[in-house]
């Protein structure tokens, strides 16, 4: 994977004037978000590529399970979810259009089940003895589950939402989603972050 372009920092004075669209779109918040897909897709390949693993009766392989758990936990959910659903779900629900306001309505739904579904892994990662067969093959279908839940996000994102947003959603109302992402990147780590820390795993678990 090709290393991600390190977003701006806030946006200062130097926003007014007649360049303040084209910085603007520089620091835009969709393409924050659009690196944090890159990134989550990476962390979903390493684990469904260890579910498919332990789906052998191989023994789940505890250091890198609890890597990318970590990841789905402390970044997937704890920042990149916070950022759509604390700004940019709402505000497209609000200045979309029906069909995009129904589709936050999906997001939400699936934002809760993935939370519930991590909360499972988590209990797997955690046992007190070896997995029996039909834990294993739980971990497996519960890790499937996780991850077709976050391709059809990043979908209903990438094709509505996000063009919805860049449309329909003023710059104005936008720019103070630059600092609070990066407020959350900061006291969770941002993808580049966690970009680094997934990489060893990829020549261990490749696709």
């Amino acid at each position: 994977m090709s290393k991600l372009s390190p977003m701006r920092t806030v946006v200062g004075p130097g926003m007014n004037g007649p360049n303040a669209q084209l910085r603007f779109r520089m620091l835009r918040p969709t393409d924050n978000l659009r690196a944090d897909h890159q990134v989550i897709a990476l962390g979903a390949r390493l684990l469904q590529a260890i579910a498919d693993h332990v789906r052998t009766g191989a023994p789940l392989p505890a250091d890198d399970t609890a890597l990318v758990l970590r990841f789905l936990r402390d970044f997937v959910l704890a920042v990149h979810m916070r950022k759509e659903a604390e700004a940019l779900w709402p505000a497209v629900a609000m200045r979309g259009d029906d069909a995009c306001a129904g589709m936050v309505g999906e997001l939400l739904r699936l934002h809760e089940e993935i939370t519930t579904l991590t909360h499972s892994l988590v209990l797997f990662w955690e046992p007190i003895e070896p997995l029996s067969a039909d834990e294993q093959r739980g971990f497996a279908e519960t890790v499937d589950q996780v991850c077709a839940r976050l391709a059809r996000i990043a979908e209903i994102e990438e094709q509505c939402l996000f063009p919805a947003c860049d449309a329909s959603v003023p710059a104005d109302d936008q720019l103070d989603w630059v600092q609070q992402f990066q407020q959350l990147e900061h006291e969770r780590g941002g993808c580049q972050q966690w970009e680094r820390s997934l990489q060893p795993l990829a020549a261990r678990w490749p696709a």
